[in-house]
């Protein structure tokens, strides 16, 4: 595939929520956050939580311990559930409303990478689901600079400058080759070969007569590419082909196409050290393992 711009993460919308139009522009963002974690404080006494807040202001409580010790360090893909709520204060009490369920049974999934730029939404998932192991419910809650801000949600559910309660099962934690190695379980796809680099090969059409390219010819290809987690393609030519040097592309798509001859087909698989790696770009995250389904078309 060609090699895309760097950008920032894309927003995650917990639950489906988009911010409304109508800001608050009351208190500056510092006595906004200060507040939220008073309220949130506050909360966790009148719930008998006992908890923490981290140095980021991410207030974690376990209320159900697990057997595991792993945690979601750098570069795993966390497998969680959780219910949403908002936090609600009427000067005097703070009560919670319930948000949205749609990942109470629904596996929702984050790679850890806090060191690479993120929207506030997922800096604050991350640092709160750090602080779980594997196996382990519990309470994360968020002040609002986390979450919807001074906008709040567009349907009114949690309003301006209102922290969050998420109810938080962290269900397991993988490796890129653990990721990797169950996509092919689930999808009944057997490597034609498995490369050093951790490269899957998998030819799904031979042509005993077609030609091997050479690293300095022009490559007509077609490709589709997609995230390990989504049936939809970040990438792909379509109805056309794309035309280029094996050198302009990254190492792992290199590296496969570089087993075809024109007029073969294969799908093929890799970790993101021959990838896009721990900065990701555009909607590939950081630590994506990554599907190629590619074509041959001719060399040049």
């Amino acid at each position: 595939m060609r090699k895309l711009p760097v950008v920032l993460a894309g927003l995650l919308l917990i639950g489906g929520l988009i911010s409304c139009k109508t800001p608050d522009v009351g208190l500056n963002d510092d006595a906004i956050f200060e507040s939220n974690k008073a309220d949130i404080q506050r909360y966790a006494t009148t719930k008998a939580l006992s908890g923490t807040f981290t140095t980021a202001g991410v207030y974690y409580a376990l209320t159900r311990p697990g057997s595991s010790t792993v945690v979601p360090t750098e570069g795993l893909e966390a497998e969680y559930n959780y219910t949403l709520y908002a936090l609600i204060s009427d000067g005097t009490t703070i009560t919670d409303k319930f948000v949205d369920s749609t990942f109470a049974t629904k596996s929702n999934y984050l790679v850890i990478a806090p060191n690479q730029p993120a929207t506030p939404t997922v800096q604050g998932l991350t640092i709160g689901l750090q602080q779980m192991h594997v196996g382990e419910q519990g309470v994360i809650m968020l002040p609002s600079y986390y979450g919807l801000g001074r906008d709040g949600s567009s349907n009114g559910l949690v309003p301006p400058n209102a922290p969050l309660r998420l109810n938080t099962t962290l269900k397991q934690v993988r490796t890129e080759k653990e990721q990797i190695d169950q996509y092919l379980t689930a999808n009944k796809l057997t490597p034609t070969e498995v490369t050093p680099s951790g490269l899957r090969y998998i030819k799904t059409l031979d042509n005993p007569t077609g030609v091997a390219p050479t690293p300095t010819q022009r490559l007509t290809i077609k490709y589709n590419g997609r995230l390990l987690r989504s049936a939809s393609a970040f990438d792909s030519t379509g109805t056309g082909t794309y035309t280029g040097l094996v050198s302009g592309f990254v190492p792992g798509f290199a590296e496969g196409l570089a087993k075809l001859k024109t007029g073969e087909k294969a799908t093929i698989i890799f970790p993101s050290n021959i990838g896009y790696g721990a900065a990701g770009t555009g909607p590939i995250s950081p630590y994506a393992p990554l599907r190629f389904d590619i074509e041959l078309i001719s060399a040049q």
